[in-house]
């Protein structure tokens, strides 16, 4: 029995055969232009779409990179961030205490011309805070305050169905 690769060999030996004795060396060359050009059309088609489409595809690539990496920013998740933004390989967060502090304590945190100079994910977490302290401050209180809202009026639907348990239980018993 034939195995497959056999099979396959003697199928492109039989269309070569074929195809030398079917075609003239003229018409041969015919299809190979034809061919050449099929092949650059779509080569210039794919190029023509990549340009085209390229700045899109881009802008959303960032937007999804950037909408992950503060996600995880806003989950604590300092790898995760740093892997959305793709700007580091080292884990390490700005302090002595991480992975990645094997330089000695005196020189994590320089200090340059009689100024703390931060930088990374120190630099970021004081930008952010300092940016918006006030808003950060404001809106967590405006989703605790909802929050409670939320609270307050599934606990007031709890104790109106409770209400209606117990006045449908003192019906059944006073039904003799």
């Amino acid at each position: 029995m034939s195995t497959r690769s056999e099979l396959t060999e003697y199928d492109r030996t039989a269309l070569y055969l074929a195809l030398d004795g079917a075609l003239t060396d003229e018409a041969l060359k015919s299809l190979q232009k034809k061919a050449r050009d099929l092949t650059d059309s779509i080569v210039e088609d794919i190029e023509f779409n990549l340009r085209d489409n390229l700045a899109s595809n881009l802008s959303w690539h960032v937007h999804e990179m950037a909408g992950r990496a503060v996600e995880a920013l806003l989950e604590g998740n300092q790898d995760e961030m740093v892997r959305w933004l793709r700007c580091d390989n080292r884990r390490w967060n700005g302090r002595s205490d991480a992975e990645h502090g094997d330089r000695e304590i005196e020189r994590q945190h320089p200090v340059i011309h009689g100024k703390l100079f931060e930088q990374g994910c120190v630099l970021l977490r004081k930008k952010i805070v300092e940016a918006h302290k006030d808003l950060l401050a404001s809106e967590r209180m405006l989703d605790l305050e909802d929050q409670v809202k939320s609270l307050v009026a599934q606990n007031n639907k709890l104790e109106r169905e409770k209400d209606e348990w117990i006045r449908r239980a003192q019906g059944c018993e006073a039904t003799p």
